[in-house]
């Protein structure tokens, strides 16, 4: 026999102790019902009926505890099964009478007996045999000629509204069969995505900070275009940078607010000490993910640069609240058309990429030429919507919408076929909408517990209802049936309940209980007659409290338990696939680079023959950021060979990602058929090397153009 895990056998035990509570509640509420009945059956058949049904039932709460001496299990079939008993049994008992009531006692709880084979028999076996059950006692019903609406009806009404009772206790159990079944492969599914986001991160900030500080650098000591002080600053600035990507660990904790506004802030001042910088922090505890302030305090640096550069001067206005970061830099230089921008131009590409990878994030550039330029950043924290007790209990599923279109339908037959004594019909229409449009509102409305203002509605819609439909019946009424609004609008407060709003759902239950008793008294059927047609709503209301108030609280503890565990295997393998990518990016760099930045921080200067190979490795560093998926330490090495030996060398990746598909061993043998290839190119010639699109078979093509050959291949990976 399989074994239940941690959280099956803990929503198993709570349902378990729900069943308990609903077979004593209900006994409680029909006792008077049960004596009633006792006139038309011979004098055996109530004890054991009885005995049969609610004893057992009463137990499989009882088994959840440690004291009880029979299993959960056992004792939940034993109640499923004793159902039939008394059912098969009634006929043999009957006098032939007809019930005082409106419906025999057994009538009410087939659906108690379903709960207890959900819980551990398969699905289709206790939704079959809830079916079963259902049809059984809707046959006895209209046989003894208790029931005086049409049988149809009733069944479909009867079979559905026990259907989503006892559907729902098996999405329940099969979601904690689930949520311990998935929690290992999530997790490592979890990892694994973590792992890649990581490597992919590490990647784009190491580009940023080259794009932004190093190639700057380089290229601004290769052209002479900024002071010997500014020069040595911008060189001891990436120096400090480079060092604490070698030093410190990737972080992934969450950054408070005032800390995610002051690196923005302390990125735009390395660029441009005098810009103007307007900053609003909101006041408390709220924070943001590191990666969100890294990528913004990158982007903003960028913009600031982007400004310094072709305007002289920028002004940054930077807002943080607990919910948006908004970069906006603005200057008043000679803007530029868009569409004329060159795609190999990696600023602006840089800040929209790296900003707009971001969930939540997006970049905005007003400018025009003569009209200055705006680069506006925004990001909003994503919203996402947790899980709560709608998915532990099926309401999300289209089987929901399933049983709940068959109980309307059901309910809706009902009040079409009790037309005796009912003249005006439109009032019937209408309150069936009403409550049609509230159980609907149950399985929509997201939100956990459900938004007060849409939980009013749904209170509203029972009396309304109710109302409607009592100032058109006759009096007395031709049937039961006729009353169906109780039955409605009590089904949609009992899942109101569940919903999180148990105050709401009691409120409504009172008032629709206050409507009928008021109808029922100024139409002079009496006090009586009204208490003793909402009485039973008690017990429904009462099961779905207990639901409220065991179940809601542990699935949001199930949820939370789970969600922390798969966040430290996300954590533990981003950090570690962060780390490695961090370190994997640094060898990239050729000691030679560090020794021209160690220069120009202490000189000021380049000589002109090593200003001419600062120029060469801008020019190597801009080709690497352009190819993502070709920033790999064997390429990069055998790239910079070629350039040293007089070859022009081109890498461009339109890949869309393609290359971070292949798995460690196809990215080796990549790397290595590259660098192969450029190691043989002759001197002078111009190779390109493109990573293709999707949509062709070659991960990549290269073109070595010589003197008078043109040179192609493609590299096709291995499965």
């Amino acid at each position: 026999m399989r074994a239940a895990g941690a959280v099956e056998t803990r929503i198993l035990r709570l349902y378990c102790r729900f069943i308990g509570i609903g077979y004593l509640t209900y006994l409680g509420i029909e006792a008077h019902h049960i004596l009633a009945d006792t006139v038309v059956v011979a004098p055996w058949w109530t004890p054991l009926a009885v005995a049969a049904i609610f004893l057992p039932g009463i137990a499989v709460g009882a088994a959840t505890f440690g004291w009880w001496p029979v299993s959960a299990r056992t004792t939940a079939t034993v109640a499923a099964l004793s159902f039939l008993l008394p059912t098969l049994t009634w006929l043999l008992a009957w006098n032939g009478r007809t019930p005082p009531i409106t419906y025999l006692w057994i009538v009410a709880i087939p659906g108690l007996a379903g709960l207890c084979a959900a819980a551990f028999w398969p699905a289709r076996a206790a939704l079959g045999y809830t079916t079963v059950l259902v049809t059984l006692t809707q046959l006895l019903n209209h046989i003894s000629g208790a029931a005086t609406a049409h049988l149809i009806p009733d069944l479909i009404t009867n079979i559905s509204y026990c259907l989503l009772l006892t559907g729902a206790g098996c999405i329940a159990v099969r979601t904690g069969r689930v949520l311990d079944r998935t929690r290992s492969r999530e997790g490592a599914q979890a990892a694994a995505e973590a792992a890649r986001t990581a490597k992919l991160t590490e990647r784009r900030l190491f580009l940023d900070l080259i794009h932004t500080w190093v190639m700057a650098t380089l290229l601004a000591a290769a052209r002479g275009t900024l002071s010997a002080g500014e020069l040595r600053r911008h060189a001891e600035i990436t120096l400090a940078k480079l060092a604490r990507l070698d030093q410190l660990p990737p972080s992934t904790e969450p950054v408070p607010l005032p800390e995610v506004a002051g690196r923005i802030a302390a990125a735009v001042r390395e660029v441009d000490a005098g810009t103007p910088i307007q900053v609003a922090v909101d006041p408390g505890v709220a924070q943001h993910p590191a990666l969100v302030a890294e990528v913004f305090a990158a982007a903003a640096a960028e913009a600031v640069r982007n400004s310094y550069r072709h305007a002289g001067s920028g002004t940054v206005t930077l807002e943080v609240n607990a919910d948006r970061i908004q970069v906006r830099v603005s200057d008043q230089g000679p803007g530029f058309d868009r569409g004329a921008v060159e795609a190999e131009r990696l600023g602006l590409r840089a800040i929209e990429e790296r900003v707009g990878q971001l969930p939540g994030g997006s970049v905005s550039i007003t400018t025009g030429e003569g009209r200055g330029t705006t680069v506006t950043l925004q990001w909003r924290a994503p919203q996402t919507e947790a899980d709560d007790i709608r998915t532990l209990l099926g309401m999300r599923q289209p089987v929901a919408w399933f049983a709940v279109g068959g109980f309307l339908l059901g309910m809706g037959l009902q009040a079409a076929t009790a037309r005796v004594g009912i003249t005006t019909w439109w009032p019937v229409g209408v309150a069936l909408l009403v409550l049609t449009a509230a159980a609907a509102a149950l399985l929509i409305v997201p939100g956990d517990p459900m938004p007060v203002t849409a939980a009013l509605a749904v209170t509203a819609a029972g009396p309304i209802a109710m109302a409607l439909v009592c100032a058109v019946l006759p009096v007395p009424v031709s049937s039961g049936t006729q009353l169906w609004p109780l039955f409605l609008a009590t089904t949609v407060y009992a899942f109101l309940c569940v919903r999180g709003r148990i105050g709401f759902g009691w409120a409504g239950s009172a008032l629709i209980a206050t409507v009928a008793i008021t109808w029922a008294v100024q139409t002079g059927q009496g006090l009586g007659f009204g208490i003793g047609i909402t009485a039973i709503d008690l017990a429904p209301m009462t099961m779905a409290t207990a639901i409220a108030l065991t179940v809601r609280p542990a699935a949001r503890d199930i949820y939370r338990v789970r969600a922390a565990a798969l966040r430290r295997a996300a954590t533990a393998a981003h950090l570690e696939a962060a780390t490695v990518e961090r370190s994997t990016q640094l060898t990239t760099l050729n000691p030679e680079l560090f020794a021209l930045l160690e220069q120009i921080r202490t000189q000021g200067r380049l000589a002109e023959a090593e200003a001419a190979t600062a120029g060469l490795f801008e020019a190597h560093l801009r080709s690497i950021a352009r190819a993502p998926g070709l920033a790999q330490p064997l390429i990069g090495r055998a790239a910079w060979q070629a350039r040293r030996r007089g070859i022009e060398v081109r890498l461009f990746d339109d890949g869309d990602g393609r290359a971070e598909d292949l798995d460690d061993t196809q990215r080796a043998r990549f790397a290595a058929w590259v660098a192969t290839e450029l190691d043989t190119c002759a001197t002078a010639s111009v190779v390109t090397v493109r990573i293709n699109p999707p949509r062709r078979p070659a991960l990549a093509t290269l073109v070595a153009r010589e003197a008078k050959v043109t040179r192609r291949r493609s590299y096709e990976p291995e499965s």
